[in-house]
């Protein structure tokens, strides 16, 4: 519109053309003298009327229209089309425009009759008081209000239990200049824009304190604050896949109209039924299913012998642990079993890495194929602990230690399977042997009567009362000292014997 007011013919062309507006465009033209560009302009949009009415135009001022149109090329190129705007995807009726009341000349008008009106009647009513002071009114009142002596400390009987507070002091009336707003008729009048309000983003890390939404949220920085304050981590490298994951996960682009960029949309998981608004959380990559596929991967190679794959499984689901975000106790409890089951499990393939290293030692392989058997397995993985130990102890001569491992062997349940039956002879046999040698050729660091838990370091039993250290995370055991303030060999993220919260899981 001021383009037009100022009669900006470049400004109005331009816009014609982004409109796509062939009639103003021809329009145009005509009005700026271009008479040949506005014909050959209404030809090709077929505009025949307005070709017409321009063709008569030129020859009137001694010209011709003859060759005009044999200088273009009138055959279509390729990928050519006619320029429009991009169609919305939502039509309204004004917009993008809004009705705006503003202050107009009339208003002013009005305002300072009005105004005027008010001076007089208040001047009237001044005069009014004039009257009656001058009639000796005001005198009489005030002698008698002085006669009758109404100070605040003679109050007899009556008391002051008038308390009125600072809320009911007097105070005077504000007096409102009508004409304030009218002054700067340029300034702060018509429509106020609302607040503006806060990004999602910017809501999640005041609504969690789970170092998951804090990386969704795009909070690296308080991310890693919360897992060095709530599990003691030291070593962030191992977290930056699943935290950077965290952060693409929570938001989905969309492409917009065209010419327009991509919109960068939030996923929010507590919308279903409604928006939350500031309340709103993130949701996040990582979920119990992606812990729950990583124990049965760890699982299946620890079956098949694979234990190297089955410790980088096990390993995973541990990184993976602290950035999973769960919805209820019952998820946060299967979370914490999940930590133990990856804890024990990492530390038996260890031991069994250990007892390869020690197979000319019989006495420390021994040891350590008893201390294999004490992990918390499964029972068809404590099946081929035992199978193992017993083969070990029955090798080296260690008939006792055979017995008990056959003992124990047999009094799984899984034992009675047909699948079992050549596994039952030979334990049998391994038991009936033992019981007639019923010696050990090495002395064992070993008592299978009492409870103990292993050193994850030296793989030495720990039994109750010794001093010991914990991992903040895992909650692998160490005894004595020598590992406080080192990262554990377990885990591989916490440091072990500093007290902490311990694992946040729900959101």
């Amino acid at each position: 519109l001021e383009m037009l007011k100022r009669g900006d013919i470049m400004g109005r062309y331009h816009n014609a053309l982004f409109l796509g507006d062939a009639e103003e465009r021809v329009r145009i033209l005509e009005e700026s003298g271009n008479l040949p560009l506005a014909y050959i302009s209404a030809k090709l949009h077929g505009l025949e009327d307005d070709a017409e009415r321009i063709q008569v135009a030129i020859e009137t001022c001694g010209g011709s229209v003859e060759g005009l149109m044999e200088k273009l090329s009138t055959e279509p190129k390729k990928a050519s089309c006619l320029l429009q705007p991009p169609t919305p995807i939502i039509k309204a009726t004004k917009w993008p425009t809004r009705e705006v009341v503003k202050t107009t000349l009339e208003d002013f008008e009005g305002a300072t009759e009005s105004y005027a009106e008010e001076q007089v009647t208040q001047n009237n009513a001044t005069d009014l008081n004039d009257d009656w002071e001058n009639d000796g009114y005001g005198d009489t009142l005030a002698s008698g209000m002085d006669d009758m002596n109404l100070d605040d400390d003679d109050l007899g009987d009556w008391g002051d239990d008038l308390d009125l507070g600072d809320d009911m002091a007097e105070t005077k009336e504000e007096v409102v200049d009508e004409m304030d707003g009218l002054t700067n008729m340029g300034e702060s009048v018509g429509y106020t824009l609302p607040d503006a309000g806060r990004p999602p983003a910017a809501c999640w890390s005041i609504n969690s304190s789970h170092a998951a939404v804090h990386s969704a949220a795009g909070g690296v920085t308080s991310a890693l604050q919360l897992l060095n304050r709530q599990i003691a981590v030291s070593d962030f490298s191992k977290l930056q896949g699943a935290i950077v994951g965290s952060y693409l996960g929570s938001f989905v682009s969309v492409p917009g109209v065209p010419g327009s960029g991509s919109m960068s949309v939030p996923l929010l998981s507590n919308d279903v039924s409604g928006h939350p608004g500031d309340n709103s959380l993130p949701r996040t990559s990582l979920k119990m299913k992606n812990l729950v596929n990583g124990i049965r991967s760890g699982y299946r190679f620890f079956q098949g012998g694979k234990f190297n794959d089955s410790k980088d499984a096990f390993a995973s689901v541990l990184l993976d642990i602290p950035l999973v975000v769960t919805d209820n106790k019952n998820e946060a409890t299967e979370v914490k079993e999940m930590l133990e089951i990856c804890r024990e499990y990492i530390t038996a393939i260890r031991i069994k890495g250990a007892i390869a290293e020690n197979s000319g030692n019989p006495a420390r392989s021994t040891e350590l194929s008893a201390y294999f058997t004490h992990c918390n397995l499964q029972p068809a993985h404590l099946l081929l602990a035992l199978r193992s130990a017993m083969g070990t102890s029955f090798k080296h001569k260690n008939f006792i230690s055979a017995a008990s491992f056959a003992r124990r062997l047999l009094e799984l349940p899984d034992m009675s399977s047909e699948r079992n039956a050549d596994l039952r002879v030979k334990a049998t046999k391994v038991l009936q042997k033992s019981e007639q040698m019923a010696r050990n050729e090495h002395e064992l660091n070993y008592n299978e009567s009492s409870t103990f838990s292993i050193d994850c370091a030296s793989f030495l039993p720990i039994y109750a009362g010794a001093n010991v250290v914990n991992c903040s995370y895992c909650g692998s055991s160490y005894a004595g000292t020598s590992m406080k303030g080192k990262v554990c060999l377990t885990c591989g993220l916490s440091v072990v014997g500093i007290q902490t919260l311990g694992l946040v899981s729900g959101s």
